[in-house]
Parts: structure tokens; C-alpha cells; sequence
């Protein structure tokens, strides 16, 4: 791995010198209203296809061009095109502010950088959502939802009826990496999964990348979905809010120094337990007091023309509880998230961008309860401390490199609780410890224009994980009987694990509005979520890689044709996949989740998976009508030996047939009609076949796993928004 170190090192010192060499325009694209940055907007030359670059996740944009006179476009859409006329004679900064185009209607559905971009990029399976627009979606009880959003699309299927749990094309539902800010979330739901945590007051850009994740993603097999937090409004205090039918919502932003910093503070809290007591509190099962909130905070400061700090929070928590009536059973339990984090971003020229990100998060649920005299507790979750580095260098328009080094350190409780009655401790897991371990990475990509009809993207991604201690590793023989143990000090290695992973695509012109793509990348994966249910709910467990659960691998083989029609009104792309994953985790046959005092790592098994298949997508991203029409076809299995005989089954993710339809009609300027329609194979179960009494006792014999299909599904959702005016002050 040092090569990999030195070579980043040389370019990080040498970046600058070479930056100085050439004439290069820069700056940030932002709003001309708000003054918030715009990730993504492009800027081009005037008339010429290739010479241009993508704004940065910051609105940061570099080009390198020779002396004289040009002109640039910059565009972003929703937003009026900018033509900018200039004779470059020296290295020159220019911020460019885009105003709202007033005579368009809203944001298309799901939109890519611009216009063309599906066609001319290298990016595959990648869209962009603007939440101007899921808003006006038909959503379960009038709360807007990201997630559910998503899995409208080809390839991401939902993990149930009204759930937010998702699977990308086979994946697993651990297998997507969720950002907010940079920061990963782990557990994104609500009310067991029925909403996402992501307030869509507080969200200013959503991208999903199906595959072919770019080399600066890591740590994750099936996709990426990142998440940013509104910066907050340079130039005035507003502040919008809503009732809704189980919770309501506010948001304030503004400057706190005029053109230097913004703030933004959003928050959400649902009333469901003061709606539902009063049905229940009378019945047998008693009151069930059970809500949830969210707080989303974010400030933003310019240091200087070189240097800005941001800094954002977030702060989730479900709480509830459930009691019987006369009071023999009672339970409390709460889960939720809590991130931190801070950003610096530096120009160390006109072509080297640096990001640099520190990160807490926690995820922890806790379930606590009484059954007479009878007391349990259960604990498990996920603590992170993270820190990025990460450059964006632009030596000339045909180049754009990134390269950087992430860091993380996990503590990770498995599933930690004791149970007692009133003569003492009846149960404890002081065997089942807490996991320390390290995961690092090092990336460098290169997006490289080869003609005006190829381009390459080139990456490479280095990672490993060590667990160490403190940390006793207990023995145990065939019978379940402890043996021995060996003990570990604090920070002792106890498992080292290195991985490459290597990513290649390429975008070749068939015409202006058609191309051809194709691509190659391989993921590793150190944290796994093995559950013993469908959906990922609160009490599924993560564990880290570790001397006895190997680190999960992916290939993945994408190939697809992308057109436009009628300058870019419509949109049109077929893809195909092909994936192999390894070291998939199950637990063992005839496992049933009880107490036991030794961790859930001797209840695995491992396997293989495989997963392929063939997607359409086309759209209307203009006009007053918008919307798309999707359809997968796909097949995912797992093989595992100690599994259904070693005979492969359908994963859960399996769905055979997958179509979504969507629109989205602006009636007038308050009224807008949504509508979606979904039909899909139905969820492959396990059943029993035959049952037997033995002794009293009803004995039951099941199937092959997976190996029954339930009906299809097929569901019609429509909405009605009305919107007078987004400011309440």
C-alpha cells in the first residue's frame, strides 16, 4: 500500500506547481437568490462538445484553456443558461450566480448534471433527484420520503409494503451506502422503516448510483445514495413549515454575516402517540406512546477567497413503549442516529480543490422490558470517528483527477444485554464484546477525454480493515461447550484484511444525442448486516470483518445504450449486469434468534450470490407533463453449502419482473397532480409443506428455500398538491 501513498503524496505537492504552468478559469456556480452552491452545474466552451468540466460536490469548477478570447456557457437545470465572454490573459476567478428560469415549470423528476449529460458522461446507473419535484409525489400520509422515491427505479426494489429498506440491483439491503453530509447512516428509518429519516425540508441535492460507483465511493457492494443538507440562504432569514396528518415540520435559514456565513435548522416530530392513546389506552394491549423526531442543523463560513468551513449535525431518535393492560408485560425501546460534521474546503490553485471532512456518527437501538418478575435488555449499534481527505485537480480540460485517503474507526456492539429475575442474573452476554476495528482507503481516478467521441474513466481504490482489541476470542467444540480463549491488549492486532479494487468505463459518441457505455468495478465490504427477517429492521445486527466473518467482494459488468430525442425532452437508456458476490452471510440452518452468550459470528454460514439483468428507462423531463416509465428484468441467487442442500435459491431480493410508472402534471402555478403506478413479481418465501405430531407436538417440514413465489403485487398511488407560497416569513 505504500506505493499507493507516495504517488498520492507526489501529485498533492506537485499539483500546485503544475497548476501555476497554464492559464485556467475558475470559481463556484451558485444561486443567484440563495447563494447556495450548485454540485453539479456545468460550464463549457461555446460550440465545443468535450471542453468543459462538472462543478464539484462544492459548485467548484477549474478550466484550463489557451490565451485569447472565449466564451463559456454554464448551465444547471432548472436554471437560465449563462454566457460568459472574457480574453484570458492570466489566471482569472469568476464565481457565476444562475438564476431560477421563471418561464420553466419545476425540476424534471429525476434529472442528471444537464441536459445531455446521461449521454456524454462516463457516470453509469447515476441520477439526481431535485426534491422540488418527489414532493409533489403521491407519499403515505402527506410525508415526503427520498427513499421511497427511489425505488421507483428500475434495478431498486423495495424491501416491503410502505418500507423504506431498498435492494439495488441483488444486493443485499446492508449493501447500500447511505450519506448524509459524507456522513454514513445506518439505520434510515422511521417507525420501522415506514419513513426515512431524511427531512425533505432540510435536503438540497439527492444522487443515486445504481453501479459503477466512482473510486471515491467505498465500503459498500450494491450502491450509493448521497445525501447534502441545505446550506441556508445568503441573503435573507425565510422560514417554511407544514402540518401534516402525523407530524409537522419547520425550517429557518438566513446569513449570519452578509455574504460571509448562512445557517440553516430544520426539524420534524411526529404525534403519533398523541393520536393513538386515546383508542388505546382503554383496549388490552394499553397505551403505546410512540413517536419520533428529527433535527437537522447546518452553518456555513467563508474563511476567505481560498477557504470555507462548514459544519452540520444531525439528531434522530424513535422512541417508544408497549404495555398490557395489567401491567405483567411492559417494554421500552429507542433507536436512532446522531452525526456530526465538519468540513474545510481549500484552493491551493486555480486546479487543486481540497476537501477535508471529520465525522461522528452513532447508530443504537435499545429494547428494554419486563415480563413479571422477569427483567431483559438488549443493546447493539455502530459508533464511528471518520476523517477524509480528498482533492479535485484539473490539469487540463482532457483531465480530471481525484485522488485522496479515508479513514474510519468502528466500534461496533454486536448484541450486548442481560436478563434477571428476582433472585439474581438468570442471563448475562459478558462473552459477546464489543468490535474495534479500523478501515482505511486510499483512491485516484482519472476522467480522461481520449477524442471528441471517447472518453475514459480510469480508477483505482485501495482499502483495508484491522480489528483489534481489546477483545477476547472465545473456542468452542461441536457441541457448543466453551474450550478456550485467547485475550487480546488494547490496540494488538488480531485479523489484517487488504483489498484492490479496480474500476474502468468508458463513454464512446455514436452520434451528438447517443452513446454507448460500457464498465468494470470490484467493491469490498468490511461491515455486514446479517438479518433473520426480510426487512432491515432496528434489531438486525451489524459485525464487522473479523478473524472468524470474512470482508464481502463484488464484480460487477455493466454495458448500456443512452439516447435523447427532440432536443433532450426525452430520454431513453437500455443497461444490462451482470454481479458476482462472495462471502454473503446467513445464519445457520434450523438458527432461532434467542439468548445466548456467544457472539452471532458462530451462527453464520457463507456463501456466493450472483445477479443479472436487463433495464429500460425512458422519460419526459419537459413541458407541463414529466415523468418515466421503467422495467427490469432480473435474476439473483445465492449458493451457500450449508444451505438448502448446496442447491442455489432465490435470494430475497429476487423479483422477476419489476415496472414503475410515474408522472407528474403542473396544472397552474398552485395546483400539481402526481400519480404512480407499480407491478412486480411477487416476494420468493419460505413455506412449510408438511407438518407432523409428535408426542403432542406439532413438528413442521419446509420446502426449499425461498422456493415459493407469492402473487404479484400491483399498486396505483395519485396526489394532488397545492402550493400557494413556500415563505412563511
Amino acid at each position: 500500500m505504500n506505493k499507493y501513498f507516495f504517488f498520492i503524496l507526489f501529485l498533492v505537492l506537485a499539483g500546485p506547481l503544475f497548476g501555476q504552468q497554464k492559464l485556467t478559469i475558475s470559481g463556484y456556480i451558485r444561486d443567484a437568490v440563495s447563494g447556495e452552491s450548485l454540485p453539479g452545474a456545468t460550464i463549457r466552451v461555446k460550440d465545443k462538445i468535450n471542453q468543459g468540466v462538472a462543478a464539484n460536490n462544492y459548485g467548484f469548477y477549474s478550466l484550463t484553456l489557451p490565451t485569447g478570447n472565449h466564451t463559456l456557457i454554464a448551465q444547471y437545470l432548472g436554471y437560465q443558461a449563462q454566457e460568459i465572454s472574457f480574453h484570458l490573459t492570466q489566471n482569472l476567478q469568476q464565481n457565476v450566480l444562475l438564476s431560477s428560469a421563471s418561464v420553466q415549470v419545476q425540476e424534471v423528476i429525476i434529472t442528471d448534471k444537464r441536459p445531455d449529460e446521461q449521454v456524454k458522461s462516463t457516470q453509469m446507473s447515476q441520477v439526481i433527484l431535485p426534491i422540488e419535484q418527489v414532493k409533489t409525489l403521491p407519499v403515505l400520509f402527506g410525508e415526503t420520503d427520498i427513499l421511497k422515491t427511489i425505488q421507483l427505479l428500475p434495478g431498486i426494489k423495495s424491501g416491503g409494503e410502505g418500507n423504506t429498506g431498498f435492494y439495488v440491483r441483488g444486493g443485499g439491503a446492508d449493501q447500500n451506502l447511505v450519506l448524509l453530509d459524507e456522513a454514513v447512516v445506518y439505520n434510515p428509518g422511521h417507525l420501522f422503516n415506514f419513513f426515512s429519516v431524511f427531512n425533505g425540508d432540510a435536503i438540497r441535492n439527492t444522487t443515486v448510483i445504481k453501479g459503477n460507483m466512482p473510486a471515491r465511493y467505498g465500503g459498500r457492494l450494491a450502491s450509493v445514495l448521497d445525501i447534502s443538507m441545505k446550506e441556508g440562504n445568503q441573503e435573507k432569514i425565510q422560514a417554511t413549515g407544514g402540518v401534516g396528518l402525523i407530524a409537522s415540520r419547520f425550517l429557518v435559514e438566513g446569513p449570519l454575516a452578509q455574504q460571509k456565513a448562512s445557517f440553516m435548522i430544520s426539524g420534524r416530530r411526529t404525534y403519533l402517540d398523541v393520536l393513538a392513546n386515546p383508542f388505546l389506552k382503554n383496549s388490552s394491549q394499553g397505551g403505546v406512546p410512540y413517536s419520533f423526531y428529527d433535527l437537522n442543523a447546518k452553518v456555513n463560513y467563508t474563511l476567505s477567497r481560498q477557504d470555507r468551513l462548514y459544519l452540520s449535525g444531525y439528531l434522530g431518535q424513535d422512541v417508544g413503549a408497549f404495555d398490557l393492560s395489567d401491567g405483567r408485560f411492559q417494554a421500552d425501546f429507542d433507536w436512532g442516529n446522531k452525526i456530526a460534521v465538519a468540513r474545510w474546503n481549500h484552493l491551493f490553485s486555480e486546479k487543486m480543490f481540497l476537501n477535508v471532512s471529520g465525522m461522528y456518527n452513532r447508530y443504537r437501538f435499545i429494547f428494554d422490558s419486563h415480563f413479571d418478575n422477569y427483567d431483559s435488555k438488549l443493546d447493539t449499534g455502530v459508533e464511528d470517528l471518520g476523517l477524509k481527505v480528498d482533492f479535485d485537480y484539473y490539469p487540463s480540460w482532457r483531465h480530471t483527477l481525484q485522488y485522496g485517503v479515508h479513514y474510519t474507526k468502528h466500534l461496533v456492539t454486536p448484541r450486548t444485554g442481560t436478563a434477571q429475575t428476582d433472585e439474581g442474573v438468570d442471563f448475562s452476554t459478558d462473552r459477546v464484546q464489543r468490535k474495534h476495528a479500523h478501515e482505511v482507503a486510499f483512491y485516484l481516478s482519472d476522467d480522461w477525454v481520449l477524442s471528441d467521441q471517447l472518453t475514459l474513466n480510469i480508477g483505482i481504490r485501495a482499502s483495508g480493515m484491522r480489528q483489534t482489541g481489546p477483545f477476547t476470542q472465545f473456542n468452542f467444540d461441536e457441541e457448543g461447550k466453551l474450550t478456550d480463549s485467547i485475550s487480546y491488549k488494547s490496540g494488538q492486532k488480531i485479523k489484517d484484511y487488504l483489498a484492490l479494487e479496480p474500476r474502468l468505463s468508458f463513454r464512446y459518441l455514436v452520434s451528438p444525442t447517443a452513446s454507448v457505455k460500457a464498465g468494470v468495478t470490484r467493491n469490498a465490504q468490511y461491515l455486514h448486516l446479517v438479518s433473520n427477517a426480510y426487512t432491515a429492521l432496528p434489531v438486525d445486527i451489524w459485525v464487522p470483518s473479523s478473524a472468524l466473518v470474512k470482508p464481502q467482494f463484488s464484480w460487477q459488468y455493466t454495458a448500456g445504450y443512452f439516447r435523447n430525442f427532440k432536443n433532450n425532452r426525452y430520454e431513453a437508456s437500455m443497461e444490462v449486469y451482470y454481479k458476482t458476490l462472495e462471502n454473503q452471510l446467513e445464519y445457520r440452518e434450523g438458527y432461532v434468534p434467542g439468548p445466548m452468550n456467544k457472539d452471532l459470528e458462530y451462527e453464520f454460514v457463507a456463501g456466493k450470490g450472483q445477479s443479472y439483468g436487463v433495464e429500460f428507462f425512458i422519460r419526459k423531463n419537459q413541458g407541463r407533463l414529466q415523468g418515466w416509465l421503467g422495467y427490469a428484468l432480473a435474476r439473483t441467487t445465492r449458493t451457500f453449502p450449508d444451505l438448502n442442500q448446496g442447491r442455489p435459491f432465490p435470494a430475497r431480493s429476487d423479483r422477476r419482473h419489476d415496472v414503475s410508472l410515474v408522472s407528474s402534471y403542473k396544472w397552474n402555478d398552485t395546483w400539481t397532480w402526481g400519480g404512480t403506478f407499480t407491478l412486480g413479481t411477487g416476494q420468493a418465501v419460505t413455506l412449510p409443506e408438511r407438518r407432523y405430531v409428535v408426542e403432542d407436538a406439532i413438528i413442521y417440514q419446509y420446502g426449499a428455500r425461498n422456493g415459493f413465489r407469492m402473487q404479484p403485487t400491483h399498486r396505483l398511488d395519485v396526489s394532488a398538491t397545492y402550493q400557494k407560497s413556500k415563505r412563511l416569513v
